[in-house]
């Protein structure tokens, strides 16, 4: 219980820094982030038993995102408005991808995430306390950068888990997170997704999360709470296409989940 004290006793003296020190507010908010993602990795964990005996492995994830959402509303007050949530019912088994920008993007995931889904990671990510451990028990996908064998591997093991489990995949096609001073923007995209939904004959799902220069900027130390719009697109079929169609398509996409990103991200304030 002393513990507990000094916690409440350390983070109400940052609060009350935090007034006068941009910084402090920052990372006092950085550690409320980590010790939501902490309880909802815990919850996952603890969720395993259950999930595994009802034949529901991958959604130890499901429960993982849904605690870390709605314990990091309450705590950092950012609440998530979706437009287009049914297409994500009908159109599973698919591949989902999302724009990447920051470590946030863990909330919009923790709201947008379905039942059923399993997440491509660096193997890395696998030795990670907490979340390597839940993401483990949930039976995700670690792959190695850079290793031929280990990114074949992962796309048939994929492959067969969507078709065989009616398992959905979760990819950041851009590789890595998106850093633009001029606006909101995409980097290119890695034909990863798109090879993946190829061979296992799955639909491509756009999911679009708007700017978060607004809410959360590091370079500027600023965080606050809000409201994160985010925009399901159609599903992106590619049935009846060659492996040399996919980049054309894998394009197409890009330009309009960009344009959908310009849409609904409102204009930048200065911090």
């Amino acid at each position: 219980m002393h513990w507990l004290l000094w916690a409440l006793a350390v983070d109400m003296c940052l609060a009350l820094g935090a007034l006068l020190v941009r910084k402090l507010g920052f990372y006092r908010r950085l550690v409320h982030f980590a010790l939501c993602a902490a309880f909802a990795s815990t919850a996952g964990i603890l969720s395993a038993p259950i999930m595994w005996a009802c034949g529901k492995r991958a959604s130890v994830n499901w429960v993982v995102a849904r605690t870390f959402y709605y314990t990091t509303r309450v705590v950092l007050g950012i609440n998530v408005e979706i437009e287009g949530e049914d297409i994500l019912q009908r159109a599973r088994p698919c591949v989902m991808i999302g724009n990447h920008q920051t470590m946030l993007d863990l909330i919009m995931l923790g709201r947008v995430f379905p039942m059923q889904t399993v997440i491509l990671a660096k193997k890395s990510v696998s030795y990670y306390p907490f979340v390597g451990w839940f993401m483990r028990l949930a039976d995700d996908i670690f792959i190695s950068r850079g290793s031929k064998q280990s990114a074949s591997g992962m796309f048939q093991r994929a492959s067969a888990e969507l078709r065989a489990k009616q398992v959905s995949v979760w990819f950041f096609p851009e590789g890595t997170r998106g850093r633009f001073a001029d606006g909101p923007d995409l980097l290119p995209f890695k034909v990863g997704a798109f090879l993946l939904a190829y061979h296992a004959q799955v639909p491509v799902v756009p999911v679009v999360v708007m700017d978060f220069h607004n809410l959360h900027n590091s370079r500027r130390f600023w965080s606050t709470g809000g409201t994160l719009k985010i925009k399901i697109l159609e599903p992106v079929s590619l049935d009846g296409l060659a492996e040399d169609d996919l980049k054309p398509v894998m394009d197409r996409t890009r330009e309009s989940m960009l344009v959908e990103l310009k849409r609904i991200s409102p204009p930048r304030i200065v911090h």
